[in-house]
């Protein structure tokens, strides 16, 4: 951590030895919980319907939303040391080693598998008697930039597949960066048009990441929850404020982690975690989640709205419970 340092103070009040103490303690307090200083962010957008992330020289990650994608999606996502942290199938073809199921689980995507109905999660064609999925479609960006943080604003609309829009997504990505570690902080209020909207109960969502090959469980990977339970037969279905999957990627330990902020609907969040190397947030999936449950359906009226808040951390090496709930702590103090 660098501190800036003066000769001599420059206040009054710093040259009280108690209440200088306390200033620099609660400067400290509000640096990441990383302990060190930030690289910088910067967002270029591509004429391929892409806008890369880069951290310094490196790319971190690519906001993709071309109108071929089912929903707007992230990928790739590397590693601080450049490694390849998703699955590429099916945005890329022909990568040893890979699975090739559920064409749907698309990099980092946040979508949910029944709106009123109508399946946002999956990918399914529309034919006879056959409505379809709906898609989620990028409308536009109200805000763009580079610097500590990187931030991208962006507006989306969930359309049904007679063309309806049900929901407006305003989307804020805010993304911070050091030497072993990055965040992908993600703030999605979505609002509903000009009906009621209902989710109904499914496991089937919401915050999802599909990792490569090495990160599954038949490799290297383990997950964690906050209450300290591993392994996806574990942590599948249970409520936890962070779940985080920790392997290896070509010789580099790493942590990847999905936390739900306190102010985020429905939290803590149920989670749908597979050993085939999905895992998604997803706060409605009680029923599934919970045998014998009454289902969980969360209704917004016209016009109303609901707030899902989420951070994606990227860490070398792997973080002990300890260490992934003081993480926890530090998301917990930004304002949503």
């Amino acid at each position: 951590m660098k501190l800036l340092r003066h000769s001599a103070p420059t206040h009054p009040f710093l040259r009280r030895p108690g209440i200088a103490v306390v200033a620099l303690l609660v400067f400290c307090l509000t640096l990441p919980a990383f302990g060190e200083s930030h690289h910088a962010v910067r967002l270029v957008k591509t004429d391929a319907a892409r806008v890369d992330i880069y951290v310094g020289k490196d790319l971190f990650a690519s906001y993709q939303y071309g109108i071929g994608f089912h929903k707007p999606i992230f990928h790739p996502l590397f590693s601080p040391k450049g490694h390849r942290l998703l699955r590429a199938y099916p945005m890329e073809f022909g990568i040893p080693d890979e699975h090739s199921d559920h064409w749907h689980h698309e990099g980092i995507s946040f979508t949910y598998g029944n709106v009123n109905g109508v399946d946002f999660w999956s990918k399914l064609p529309g034919g006879r008697n056959k409505p379809g999925s709906g898609r989620i479609r990028h409308t536009g960006f109200s805000r763009m930039e580079d610097g500590q943080k990187g931030v991208m604003e962006t507006t989306s609309d969930w359309i049904t597949p007679s063309g309806e829009v049900l929901l407006k997504q305003d989307s804020r990505i805010t993304i911070e960066a050091g030497s072993g570690w990055r965040t992908l902080d993600l703030r999605f209020k979505l609002t509903a048009q000009e009906k009621a909207v209902t989710f109904n109960d499914t496991k089937e969502g919401m915050m999802a990441i599909r990792v490569a090959p090495n990160l599954r469980e038949d490799r290297t990977g383990r997950y964690l929850n906050a209450q300290g339970l591993e392994l996806s037969k574990v942590v599948w279905g249970k409520k936890s404020s962070w779940v985080a999957l920790r392997g290896s990627v070509q010789g580099e330990e790493l942590t990847l982690a999905i936390l739900n902020h306190p102010e985020s609907i429905e939290y803590p969040t149920f989670w749908h975690a597979r050993g085939y190397g999905l895992f998604s947030a997803n706060p409605f999936g009680k029923k599934d989640f919970q045998k014998g449950s009454p289902p969980l359906n969360v209704s917004l009226d016209p016009g109303g709205s609901a707030l899902f808040l989420y951070r994606i951390l990227v860490h070398s090496g792997h973080l002990s419970r300890s260490r992934m709930a003081a993480q926890f702590e530090s998301y917990r103090a930004t304002k949503p």
